[in-house]
């Protein structure tokens, strides 16, 4: 079928050459029987040129043919209008985006003469939303460093503010923090929860004797052999205030807690740390009160640091250099 003179000589085929948008028809077969000015002045070639030839055989990408041929096909089929979008090879070798509008023209039999496909250029709409997407996706990433990097920042800092800047360990936040959650933990899986209250004997004296300075480094020798000696990790130890330091100890029972604390004296006992005006052996001593609540007994984490600081009071009264455990007894002692 040859309907491209039919074109060159009717009114609507000129019209079509001098409109802006890209215009480019072919017959049934695919052949391009117009195109327009727009097409020649995107493309680089004359109508004269590609006259007769098939699209997909001048501008369209290897890689894309088969997908226009497939348009073509159904289009040619009835499947009218269709919209796709894909790139054209100009004369010089540039690629170009075009959005296409396609349509076909049908004679009174209703069979396919010609195919009209009408394109609007958008290589540089296209450059641009790449370049924002490009840049919103730096964008994001940045954002996503950024954010982790703060969330990493604020961990360290959650850490530190919850260290003791003296020795290194657990502060009295965390301690208060960690004991309220051991307490309903424990109430909650039926457990026992043991509490050691431990206070640096004489440490006035110390200080008094050595300076603050050595009075420092003291407590961190203290705070290391406390550490050292606790073997489970739901274990903590924490400078309590001033010489005290507590001990939390989940899950333990009264003995053993007893024999955890009698460790913890002796552990700092053969340290031979010297405090030359201690009454006691020259060196450094700790006395612990200690105290173990089975779960139903568990009430508020303040009534277990008062039972804890009561047998501290009785293991001072009793000369220091030991442990104590809280018995009701106690609970009219005064600290």
């Amino acid at each position: 079928m040859n309907n491209a003179p039919l074109f060159d000589n009717n009114l609507a085929a000129e019209i079509l050459k001098t409109v802006g948008a890209i215009i480019c028809v072919m017959d049934s077969t695919g052949r391009i029987v117009l195109f327009n000015k727009a097409a020649e002045e995107l493309t680089g070639y004359s109508f004269a040129e590609i006259k007769g030839r098939y699209p997909w055989d001048v501008f369209i990408l290897p890689e894309e043919t088969d997908a226009v041929r497939h348009v073509f096909s159904r289009l040619t089929s009835g499947h009218f209008p269709n919209n796709h979008t894909n790139y054209w090879l100009t004369k010089h070798g540039e690629r170009r985006l075009l959005d296409w509008s396609n349509t076909a023209l049908v004679d009174d039999s209703g069979e396919i003469e010609y195919v009209i496909a009408t394109a609007v250029d958008i290589t540089k709409q296209k450059q641009a939303e790449d370049e924002i997407r490009d840049y919103q996706l730096h964008l994001e990433e940045k954002i996503d460093k950024r954010t982790r990097e703060l969330k990493m920042l604020n961990e360290q800092l959650d850490k530190i503010s919850r260290l003791d800047a003296t020795t290194g360990i657990f502060n009295r936040r965390h301690f208060d923090e960690v004991l309220d959650v051991e307490i309903r933990r424990c109430k909650r899986q039926g457990l026992n929860l043991s509490l050691l209250l431990c206070d640096v004997d004489n440490f006035k004296l110390y200080n008094d004797t050595y300076g603050h300075v050595e009075g420092d480094a003291c407590l961190r020798e203290i705070a290391s052999v406390l550490s050292d000696n606790l073997n489970r990790a739901t274990d903590v130890v924490s400078r309590y205030g001033g010489e005290e330091f507590a001990i939390i100890l989940p899950g333990m029972h009264g003995g053993e807690a007893m024999e955890m604390g009698k460790r913890l004296v002796d552990a700092i006992r053969s340290k031979r740390l010297a405090h030359i005006h201690s009454p006691i052996e020259n060196i450094i001593t700790i006395s612990i009160g200690a105290v173990s609540f089975e779960a139903d007994q568990l009430s508020t984490a303040e009534a277990l640091v008062q039972a804890a600081d009561k047998a501290l009071y009785h293991a001072k009264e009793s000369g220091r250099n030991n442990i104590k455990q809280y018995d009701g007894s106690m609970d009219g002692s005064e600290t």
